[in-house]
């Protein structure tokens, strides 16, 4: 019988494509993640770099280092959590994206599942590995529970490829608009009791806002039934 190198060698690709990307993620720390006390704590000043949240040099995934993250915990279920985002620099769009880690997370909070991550999908990675010890981590399950960005203010979202097309806004991201530029305020309830992580970048900056340092969001958590 002939056998068909082409189809083989083909076969083997796509095999070996396959386990590329089901070993692609590497789990990942971030700078920090700062927690917040609850019902109402403090404001806490949380950094961020431009168009971290989605970032065009990433697939317009987030940018796990680019962004800021945070984390509260809610004794009792189906609570209303209210974050609230604020910044002075003008034209910074914050944004944000909360995930639930569950029964089904193991590992650390002090992880996450890789350098990128998407904003409005669940985060997953079964037998983490942390990415510089190799250690076992366990299992990271972020669930996404609520996402959001400034939507106020947005003056045309970019360039194309061939650089003269103007993008239209993003489908699915929600865009939170109150009419102030530079503030979002994300409400949603908090189904399950435990653990939230949450992360903070910005979006879509302005023209001249510098790329090469962070910038400031003032951030707030508070919760109530």
């Amino acid at each position: 019988m002939k056998l068909n190198r082409k189809l083989i060698i083909n076969t083997v690709a796509l095999a070996i494509v396959g386990l590329s990307l089901s070993s692609a993620y590497a789990a990942t720390k971030p700078a920090r993640v700062v927690g917040f006390t609850v019902p109402t704590g403090p404001k806490k000043i949380l950094n961020v770099r431009k168009s971290g949240w989605r970032d065009p040099a990433f697939g317009d995934m987030g940018w796990t280092h680019s962004s800021d993250w945070g984390k509260f915990t809610t004794k009792v279920k189906n609570k209303i959590v209210t974050i609230k985002l604020v910044t002075k620099v003008a034209g910074l769009h914050p944004a944000i994206t909360v995930w639930h880690r569950g029964k089904d997370d193991t590992a650390p909070d002090t992880y996450v599942v890789d350098h990128f991550y998407p904003q409005n999908a669940n985060f997953y990675e079964a037998g983490a590995k942390d990415e510089t010890t190799n250690k076992a981590l366990g299992n990271i399950s972020m669930k996404v529970v609520a996402y959001g960005y400034d939507g106020d203010g947005h003056k045309g979202y970019g360039l194309d490829d061939d650089g003269t097309k103007i993008l239209t806004p993003p489908v699915g991201m929600n865009a939170i608009k109150d009419k102030i530029s530079g503030t979002v305020t994300l409400t949603f309830k908090a189904a399950k009791a435990g653990n939230y992580m949450f992360v903070v970048g910005a979006f879509n900056p302005a023209a001249g806002i510098n790329g090469a340092v962070t910038h400031e969001v003032e951030t707030t958590v508070s919760v109530k039934h």
